[in-house]
């Protein structure tokens, strides 16, 4: 009997360029509507998607023949392509290279979404490097 179960969860964030101030309210809703339609057409399990001003969160469910970094490079790759081919800025769109990928729990799968879900809250609160060693610290082993 070969079956194979798995729960594979991973909380990713990256930023724009320079962490530019890119992500208008204008720029946002067809932004984050085509990272999703990336997703669907690679076959990307994307959960759930937000973002403010300079960063994006997502929570991805993973296979395990899935490789993240591949993932990541269709998702930042491909939109910032289709935002440039687009003009939907001024200027040439591009993501900061690199991103944070945190393993969550099944268990705090609905947590995370609900951090996702109220970045404007917290970046009331902190900045988005804050963030980083927030989420580095709750991902570490003790």
């Amino acid at each position: 009997m070969s079956h194979v179960f798995q729960s594979l969860w991973v909380h990713v964030t990256w930023a724009t360029k320079n962490r530019q101030p890119w992500l208008t309210s204008a720029l946002k809703p067809p932004l984050f509507s085509q990272l999703r339609t990336i997703a669907e057409a690679e076959n990307i399990r994307l959960d759930f998607l937000n973002g403010v001003y300079d960063h994006v969160h997502c929570l991805l469910a993973l296979r395990t023949t899935d490789r993240l970094d591949l993932t990541m490079q269709q998702l930042k790759g491909k939109s910032a392509r289709w935002v440039n081919e687009h003009q939907l800025t001024e200027h040439v769109f591009a993501w900061q290279n690199g991103y944070g990928a945190f393993s969550v729990s099944p268990s705090h799968v609905e947590r995370v979404r609900n951090y996702i879900r109220n970045q404007e809250k917290h970046h009331q609160e902190q900045d988005y490097w804050q963030e980083m060693e927030m989420l580095e610290r709750m991902a570490r082993v003790p």
